[in-house]
């Protein structure tokens, strides 16, 4: 039930963000099936690029990518406070303490992949029509 909500929650975030792409772009108030389909193509393609987009950057970041990074921060900023101890006294410590918060992923480039299959199916109709 838990995993059925985090796949309704990001179908519901690509289904808003389709949403308001074709309302701004006016298809509510077009006629020609060609145009439409031209605008659902580009709604679909753009929430699934995002979505995908976005959990491929979970992931990149679940295998460490950005954890020097995210360490070098912490402690430059962490000089500036008073009587603040830092919570890692190295990067080895810093890393080994992040290697089980992995975020799971998976949900969110599946629902970003079903956007984009969308979007080529508006792309086939948008073709049968031009």
């Amino acid at each position: 039930m838990k995993t059925l909500k985090k796949y309704l929650i990001t179908l519901a975030i690509g289904l808003l963000t389709t949403f308001l792409i074709v309302w701004y772009r006016g298809i509510f108030s077009e006629t020609e099936a060609v145009k439409i389909f031209h605008t659902l193509c580009d709604a679909f393609f753009i929430a699934g690029t995002l979505l995908t987009c976005g959990g491929l950057l979970v992931f990149s970041s679940n295998e460490g990518t950005f954890d020097m990074i995210v360490y070098g921060l912490q402690s430059f900023w962490g000089m500036f406070r008073k009587n603040t101890k830092l919570k890692h006294e190295s990067f080895y410590d810093y890393r080994e303490s992040r290697s089980g918060k992995k975020i799971k992923f998976g949900y969110i480039v599946f629902t970003g992949l079903f956007f984009l299959a969308m979007s080529g199916v508006m792309y086939l109709l948008y073709l049968k029509y031009a």
